[in-house]
């Protein structure tokens, strides 16, 4: 049975490691000016479309939900809604059981996406107008600890990014918000948007690298129920995990018997100190440690 089977039931829910809590209020919908330049390529031969870069660590399209009141380490994963490569590939988390404790690793599912596929999807997103720099998107004022939406497309000779706070938890929202809401609904549909003839079958995403960040505790205040499990950090990574308190990686190699059957209560002894870790696979358009 693949490791990640028993991932497929229950509700789909953003993982929370279980991390010491932490406010983050950030509602700050700054967008920038102009669009940054990105490697755009053609269409697939044979089609015409709008250019977009055709790499496997491109993300073309990508939507997540950042910021809020989120427990320490989740803004660090920051598990996206939707990532479409530019290989052809699109990410979407996978259900998991909403006990704890789940799994350490947020899981997520991959599965193709042809080229007509990924050009009706920037098609809709052209139709809003959003291959564009962004417009004002202020809003969403007194709705506290809420999330901002973030569309991020990568096509037609720029990087657009789209940011709106607590978009959708206000009546009525402005033209420009409502715009952005009823795109992202749009694309959140994938086989609607796409045709289901162009996606093919969801399958457990392996990551060929993890990401991650370190947090020292204090092992008698872990919470006892069920009883945490503190594994021993391996020499052999070469990496202290005092040296991981921001960011850093590691290969599947090394990763693999560390973090893949790891769950939310799993610590991490490096020397005398333990250490509660935040941790994700490495997915197209994540920026380098």
């Amino acid at each position: 049975m693949n490791r990640r089977t028993f991932l497929s039931a229950l509700a789909v829910a953003p993982i929370a490691a279980s991390l010491a809590a932490c406010g983050d209020d950030n509602n700050d919908t700054t967008n920038p000016t102009s669009p940054q330049p990105v490697p755009d390529t053609v269409p697939t031969p044979g089609t015409t479309g709008i250019a977009h870069p055709t790499g496997p660590t491109d993300a073309v399209i990508k939507l997540s939900y950042e910021g809020g009141f989120v427990p320490a380490g989740t803004a660090f994963v920051n598990t996206p809604a939707l990532i479409v490569s530019g290989d052809g590939l699109v990410y979407t988390p996978a259900v998991i059981p909403a006990v704890f404790p789940g799994p350490l690793v947020p899981p997520m599912l991959v599965r193709t996406i042809t080229e007509p596929g990924i050009q009706s999807m920037l098609g809709i997103l052209d139709k809003a107008g959003l291959l564009a720099p962004p417009p004002d998107y202020t809003g969403g004022e007194g709705v506290a600890d809420a999330p901002n939406t973030v569309l991020t497309i990568n096509a037609n000779g720029g990087n657009f990014v789209h940011s709106a706070y607590a978009l959708g938890a206000t009546t009525p929202e402005t033209p420009a918000r409502k715009n952005l809401l009823d795109a992202t609904v749009a694309i959140g549909d994938l086989g609607g948007a796409v045709g289901e003839e162009n996606l093919g079958e969801n399958k457990d995403f392996e990551p060929t690298s993890y990401r991650f960040q370190s947090r020292a505790v204090d092992p008698s205040e872990l919470a006892t129920d069920p009883a945490p499990t503190i594994v021993e950090w391996p020499a052999l990574t070469t990496l202290p995990l005092a040296d991981a308190t921001t960011c850093a990686s590691l290969d599947a190699a090394s990763g693999d018997p560390l973090f893949a059957d790891a769950k939310q209560n799993t610590y991490f002894k490096d020397g005398d100190v333990v250490y509660q870790l935040a941790v994700a696979g490495v997915l197209p358009g994540d920026a380098a440690c």
